[in-house]
């Protein structure tokens, strides 16, 4: 189930330190008591500074998100890109109104960084969801330049470069790349997961990445796996279907997606633990993770077609099959071993 077909996640039931606090703020709801809050700390507020991901996706939030939430509080709010990895966080330990106070991170990643003492958690948020909760969904999809094929390629295909020459762009990460190649390798969606999980299956996927290690062009954001397909930096890759569906018409007539074998990403806000004691950064966060905020980008983000530029894009194509969800779990608990051994790859010549 994609995201915009999935809707709202169920809310947690255990109150948490956001839940706490957002009872203390009102909810962060407008209204006159809310209003006159946030009146009278207009004075004494910093720039709240967070981490969010460059391209459509920041541009989505701060038009969906970020600029209600300044008017609704008054509190100013400057994003700054990022890659998303861990490491990137434990730079920015140190208090300071410049430092992020909050970041967007994938799930998996959440829960690393908490486990870490990177991200804030109180004592009285016994969720699962460690230091925050799911508040987007992204879908990834391979796009492909329409000229170049005469029908649709499959995960196969992107791997024939004899009769499809030219480069192919994947993410600098395990996560999903390796999803991806048990995919060309013929394993089905629904035993990714406990392939991966052996060894046998794990060297699977990387001598499976060794056929195409010279011709993969390789990004790490959201944003730059756009940017690589569109300025013709590879002629076919793994890319947020929301930067092909939100692009201009010529581009977006440019490109076709493959919907089979698509994957969707689930992503949260954690704060920062050097902004543990920032309330701004907290009422932020649990602002993000209501239901409401969460709808409004699922509504914003183009994820899926509609019917009519689904029968454009690929005839014959009767339904949207579900996406493969990316396993939070799985990579909570085999990332550091995975990415170890996925950077020395990288690193071999």
């Amino acid at each position: 189930m994609s995201s915009q077909e999935q809707g709202l996640a169920p809310c947690r039931k255990t109150l948490s330190r956001r839940a706490i606090l957002l009872a203390g703020l009102g909810g962060l709801l407008p209204g006159t008591a809310m209003a006159a809050h946030t009146r009278k700390q207009t004075r004494t507020d910093k720039s709240l500074h967070i981490l969010t991901f460059t391209g459509s996706i920041a541009q989505t939030q701060s038009k969906i998100l970020f600029k209600p939430y300044e008017h609704l509080t008054h509190q100013s709010i400057v994003p700054r890109g990022w890659s998303g990895e861990l490491p990137e966080l434990q730079h920015l330990t140190n208090p300071s109104h410049q430092h992020p106070a909050a970041a967007m991170m994938e799930n998996s990643s959440l829960r690393i960084g908490c486990a870490l003492k990177l991200l804030s958690r109180h004592q009285t948020d016994t969720s699962s969801s460690n230091c925050g909760l799911p508040s987007a969904s992204i879908d990834y999809a391979m796009a492909w330049d329409k000229a170049r094929f005469e029908s649709t390629p499959s995960w196969f295909d992107f791997w024939d470069v004899a009769r499809h020459p030219g480069r192919r762009s994947l993410r600098r990460d395990p996560r999903m790349t390796l999803e991806i190649a048990l995919l060309a390798d013929g394993v089905p969606a629904n035993a990714l997961y406990r392939t991966l999980g052996t060894t046998e299956g794990v060297n699977r996927a990387f001598l499976k990445l060794e056929q195409l290690r010279p011709y993969i062009a390789w990004w790490s954001t959201p944003g730059e796996a756009g940017q690589i397909l569109t300025s013709g930096g590879a002629l076919m890759g793994c890319v947020p279907t929301g930067e092909i569906l939100g692009a201009a018409d010529a581009i977006r007539q440019r490109f076709g997606l493959y919907w089979q074998q698509r994957f969707v990403v689930q992503y949260g806000w954690g704060v920062l633990a050097s902004a543990a004691s920032n309330p701004a950064a907290l009422a932020f966060v649990s602002w993000l993770e209501q239901a409401a905020q969460q709808q409004a980008f699922a509504n914003a983000w183009p994820s899926l077609p509609s019917m009519a530029e689904l029968n454009a894009l690929a005839p014959g194509l009767a339904h949207i099959p579900p996406a493969i969800t990316i396993d939070d779990t799985f990579w909570e608990n085999n990332l550091s071993a995975l990415n170890e051994r996925f950077q020395q790859w990288m690193r071999r010549t």
